[in-house]
């Protein structure tokens, strides 16, 4: 007589006994041994140790008779193991990068989507405190989510956090990169300054990735940089340029037109 034991969803033996001899496969190796007490429990009766939470899952009994035609007869017993304490979080989310405007992708896939309870957060807080991204935000029946369009201001750490009915948590973290081309923020249109005084053109921009060229114009044409100053400043995805010019350098004239080109 032959007993063999496998998991349902590998469908291979998990452990074999034939004439005695118990043979493990693969992670049982070590952990799987006889019951000493056969008249209570049965004759291919195992004890498993050091329990893992992959270890899970349900598992079928099955007496075969090798000498015997056919070998297989309709009989085995299905168990199930639960184990408690595990890791609740199964696939946690990585790293995305993403133009603005298309959807962005985490994954946060639970053990137990039944049982436990996801809840996202955005650099600390809480996603629903966000308004403009919560209504743009869709999380799927396994907690992952997806931000659909996504906008400049959506980069940061996102964070899953999953609880289990026990109140046990777990959480993982990744970074939305938005990348999106350069954007003036603000530039004054007009600015009116004494004739002989110097002057301060801001121009703030945005841009991701950062820029690595730019130009000033002046009536259509490009500014002339060898009587120019520049300075830079501001966070690191948003900086401010600015142009110290002396108009006294330049011929006496109502009014002059300054743009700041920035490259897509």
């Amino acid at each position: 007589m032959f007993t063999e034991v496998k998991e349902e969803y590998l469908n291979k033996p998990v452990f074999t006994l034939y004439d005695g001899v118990l043979n493990a496969y693969e992670t049982f190796i070590g952990r799987v041994t006889l019951l000493n007490n056969d008249i209570l429990y049965g004759k291919a009766s195992l004890n498993l140790t050091s329990i893992r939470e992959s270890d899970n899952g349900w598992y079928e009994c099955k007496v075969i008779f090798p000498n015997r035609v056919p070998n297989k007869r309709n009989n085995g017993t299905w168990f199930h193991i639960s184990v408690l304490g595990g890791t609740l979080l199964r696939i946690p989310p990585v790293n995305q990068t993403v133009l603005e405007g298309d959807p962005a992708f985490f994954h946060c896939v639970v053990q137990n989507p039944e049982t436990m309870f996801v809840e996202w957060y955005k650099d600390n807080v809480s996603l629903l405190e966000y308004y403009d991204l919560a209504h743009r935000s869709m999380m799927g029946p396994d907690g992952s989510l997806t931000i659909n369009p996504t906008q400049m201001s959506d980069l940061g750490f996102f964070t899953c956090e999953v609880r289990n009915s026990a109140n046990d948590t777990q959480s993982a973290s990744a970074y939305l990169n938005v990348q999106y081309k350069a954007k003036v923020v603000y530039a004054p249109k007009e600015v009116y300054i004494p004739f002989g005084e110097s002057a301060v053109l801001n121009c703030h921009f945005r841009s991701n990735p950062p820029l690595k060229n730019l130009r000033w114009e002046k009536d259509g044409f490009l500014f002339d940089p060898y009587n120019v100053q520049v300075r830079f400043g501001g966070p690191s995805f948003e900086r401010k340029r600015s142009w110290f010019v002396a108009l006294s350098d330049y011929e006496t004239k109502d009014s002059v037109d300054h743009s700041l080109t920035t490259p897509h």
